[in-house]
């Protein structure tokens, strides 16, 4: 008597993992070899064509697994957004650490996952790319991603400012200090052509990364440092009693 696969025309159920593993392997292939062809070209100059061949896949696997470029796409970039929240977290296991060491903290996730190649994250440079030139991909990462970490590094940024607990920074002033952090890790990502024609040497040294994070952290810090005094100043002169005019 035919077995009851045959009957039916469906594979024995022992097949399922073997199976799963090959879908597995197809779909990371993909993922990865997108990674790199929208890194190099954008979303929009990126070939599907180019993306199949590089994982040695056929072209239908990505209609297939992903529904198409636009798919795979947020695919990738959610990957690394999770990449970047496992291995490069803003908040530090220690949350009892000085404020200072918190903010460092910060400072070299930020710089790790935007400039470090060998990561397992490319959150950086991939959001650079679609920051520069936006897709429909830009407000499903925003809020899934983009606005967490930023509500991260601005609480940071607030503590920093209202260190003497009297008054709180404004939304304006913790966006314009927030921006004027990440900036300084982007500008490194976008400005490295320049940087190698302006000082070859610089991304020699095997510790470059590390000295910028130092730096970025320690101009950062002196900054906001300022910018809390000047906040303690102005609000001191605003609670102080007026004076009595004098009689004319």
């Amino acid at each position: 008597m035919p077995s009851s696969s045959k009957q039916t025309g469906k594979q024995p159920a022992q097949n399922a993992p073997a199976n799963y593993a090959i879908g597995h392997e197809t779909r990371s292939a993909l993922l990865d070899a997108a990674t790199e062809v929208f890194l190099e070209h954008g979303f929009r100059s990126a070939r599907v064509q180019d993306i199949a061949e590089r994982a040695s896949i056929r072209l239908s696997a990505i209609n297939y697994h992903f529904g198409g470029k636009e798919g795979l796409y947020l695919a990738v970039l959610q990957q690394h957004a999770d990449a970047a929240i496992e291995h490069l977290p803003l908040t530090p296991p220690d949350p009892g650490l000085p404020l200072k060491e918190r903010f460092a903290f910060v400072v070299r996730a930020l710089a790790y996952r935007m400039l470090d190649t060998t990561s397992p994250s490319r959150i950086g440079p991939l959001l650079v790319r679609e920051v520069v030139s936006p897709t429909a991909a830009l407000d499903v990462m925003f809020e899934r991603f983009t606005k967490p970490q930023a509500q991260v590094l601005m609480g940071i940024v607030s503590e920093i400012l209202s260190a003497d607990g009297k008054s709180a920074a404004t939304s304006d002033v913790l966006l314009r200090a927030m921006l004027s952090v990440v900036g300084q890790c982007m500008m490194y990502r976008v400005g490295m052509p320049l940087i190698e024609r302006l000082n070859p040497a610089f991304l020699q040294r095997e510790q470059w990364l590390d000295e910028v994070v130092t730096h970025v952290v320690e101009f950062s810090w002196a900054g906001l440092q300022f910018m809390a005094k000047q906040r303690s100043k102005v609000a001191a002169a605003g609670s102080a009693p007026k004076a009595k005019r004098k009689a004319s």
